[in-house]
């Protein structure tokens, strides 16, 4: 399967590059995806998705929780099961859809930037944070709902910093 998607891939390569009168036999390397080609694209659009998705959980969930409280009509671990089942899988897949989008950009984009190394760290902090604040049913970690507050904290204050860092690219 993997050396037909390369001869897939290389047919592509050849191809386009054939199309715009670009001699390949100089370039040695062959490349799946570049910026803004399809393959770059469709991961992109799923980078944004879950990231809009788990964001928009991580900064919804104290609202609906203060509410749900207020109100107290769903048991009090309903809403925070929902958030949990969606948060921290969102942002993990973010994460890994931006890594992926690193690895395909053929070198325009390289984990030693300044802004993706402290955004991964970001990333890595804002998924734990989640993880712990919010604990997904599929797996087990220690009870800290007492300081989830903090934990809720670092995931926003986290999540934001990455925005700026991903809108500004410092190092690039």
């Amino acid at each position: 399967m993997f050396s037909f998607i390369s001869l897939l891939a290389r047919w592509y390569v050849v191809k386009s590059h054939y199309r715009y009168g670009e001699d390949i036999s100089e370039r040695g390397s062959m490349v799946i995806a570049a910026v803004n080609d399809n393959g770059y694209n469709i991961v992109l659009l799923l980078h944004l998705l879950s990231v809009i998705v788990g964001t928009g959980a991580a900064f919804l969930a104290p609202a609906l929780l203060s509410r749900e409280q207020k109100e107290s009509k769903l048991s009090p671990s309903s809403t925070s099961s929902l958030l949990a089942t969606v948060m921290s899988p969102a942002l993990l897949l973010g994460g890994v859809f931006g890594g992926a989008l690193v690895g395909l950009s053929d070198d325009v984009y390289d984990f030693g930037q300044t802004w993706l190394a402290i955004g991964g760290g970001l990333w890595l902090l804002a998924v734990a944070s989640a993880a712990l604040a919010f604990p997904p049913s599929f797996i087990t970690l220690p009870d800290v709902t007492g300081k989830r507050a903090l934990l809720s904290a670092t995931l926003h204050i986290s999540l934001a910093v990455m925005l700026v860092l991903m809108v500004w690219k410092p190092g690039y």
